[in-house]
């Protein structure tokens, strides 16, 4: 019997995919939740560059392997390779986001700068996500 059809089995019920966020945390640190990990393909990276922008209040990642880049923030991948964190205390302390009203999930939309190429960008203004 002939088959038309490329068929790719899914594994992973119970994942949470629908979750493309990143968030901020009172811990210092930026999540990378299993939506945005899993679509981003984040598994595959080492470090991460930040921006910011102090008029917008909008944070930069940049993601990349280059082991010599400086101010490159370390990935911390998750035991299941499903989310990652940045702990980034000295830019966030830097630019003053240690405040509660910043902290969350925040929709990252990706951008291409013509300076850093790909860069994707959260909004700390924006309203933060309720958990799904």
């Amino acid at each position: 019997m002939n088959n038309d059809y490329n068929l790719t089995r899914f594994t992973n019920t119970g994942s949470r995919l629908g979750n493309y966020s990143i968030s901020l945390s009172s811990a210092n640190s930026f999540g990378f939740l299993s939506g945005f990990y899993t679509k981003e393909n984040v598994k595959k990276y080492k470090k991460v560059i930040l921006f910011f922008d102090n008029e917008k209040k909008a944070v930069g990642f940049k993601f990349t392997n280059d082991p010599n880049v400086e101010g490159a923030f370390t990935i911390i991948h998750g035991g299941k390779r499903t989310t990652g964190s940045v702990t980034a205390r000295s830019f966030i302390f830097s630019n003053d986001l240690n405040e509660k009203k910043y902290f969350g999930k925040k929709t990252p939309k990706k951008i291409q700068d013509s300076e850093f190429g790909e860069v994707f960008i959260i909004d700390l203004l924006q309203e933060t996500k309720n958990s799904a």
